[in-house]
């Protein structure tokens, strides 16, 4: 989505532009945005991809799949230029670079054939199920929140003077990145938007357990009673998803209002039971 009423950069960054009304100085002035759609995205997706299978034999079938990709695209929605996109290049927002599922079926073979019959009924015939997923995190961009290219928005794409990333045992739930890395905002060029690229932070990474555990009671000859106990994230790990990369410091120099840190997660574990009558 282009927007063809977007001012240039520096457009407001003097007076006496920098205190008249932002639509009186567009292309088409007294309209605000014009937003035209374009045929014009260019993306591409590259991976291995590796899965591994067992037909069920014994009681048990599983499957492995495992994907190493990069995928690449231009903003998918509006650039931040509308005059120049291609700084908008980078990692798209479905980009995952590891992702890892594992599902198996087994019927459990204990007690299965005790000669107890109460035994047999109850704690024999038992099937356990399941889906584990790991994947990477997912990208984020680095932004200031203030007008620094001076076109009448309320953001920008930060300003970087080192590498924001930071090694896997440094990073922590309250600095997950470099934050010194941006520049404050009234440190930034005036009138210009910044210099670092769009998505160029990975947030943390994710994995879930999910786990079912089923149990068919015979009732009659074509009547079956099924139990089932199901657990999602059974280890109740904590899944953490987003990241505050909005660059804020205070007074100090030191970053602020949770700048840096990992601010989000996926549900804890949820458990479910049910009965179905199956005939």
């Amino acid at each position: 989505t282009i927007n063809l009423n977007q001012l240039r950069q520096g457009a407001r960054l003097n007076a006496p532009q920098s205190a008249i009304n932002v639509n009186a100085l567009r292309p088409f002035p007294g309209y605000g945005n014009i937003n035209m759609n374009e045929n014009g995205e260019s993306s591409n997706y590259n991976s291995l991809q590796v899965a591994l299978n067992r037909r069920l034999e014994r009681g048990l079938s599983f499957g492995l799949n495992y994907t190493f990709s990069r995928a690449l695209d231009s903003s998918p929605g509006t650039p931040q230029d509308a005059y120049d996109a291609r700084p908008d290049y980078g990692l798209a927002s479905i980009h995952r670079k590891h992702v890892l599922n594992f599902n198996y079926v087994y019927d459990l073979p204990f007690f299965r054939r005790h000669s107890n019959a109460l035994v047999r009924n109850t704690l024999g015939g038992w099937e356990l199920s399941g889906i584990t997923g790991f994947q990477s995190g997912a990208p984020n961009t680095v932004t200031v929140p203030v007008d620094v290219a001076r076109i009448g928005v309320s953001s920008s794409r930060a300003s970087l003077i080192a590498d924001p990333r930071l090694p896997a045992g440094q990073r922590t739930l309250t600095r997950w990145f470099n934050t010194e890395a941006a520049l404050a905002p009234e440190k930034m060029v005036q009138g210009r938007f910044g210099d670092s690229g769009r998505n160029i932070l990975i947030g943390p990474g994710f994995s879930q357990w999910d786990v079912a555990l089923l149990k068919n009671f015979r009732m009659r000859e074509k009547m079956n009673l099924q139990f089932r106990a199901e657990s999602f994230n059974l280890w109740n790990h904590a899944a953490f998803t987003g990241i505050n990369a909005t660059v804020r410091f205070d007074a100090a120099g030191k970053p602020t209002q949770n700048y840096g840190a990992v601010t989000s997660s996926g549900p804890g574990r949820v458990l479910s039971f049910g009965l179905k009558l199956l005939f």
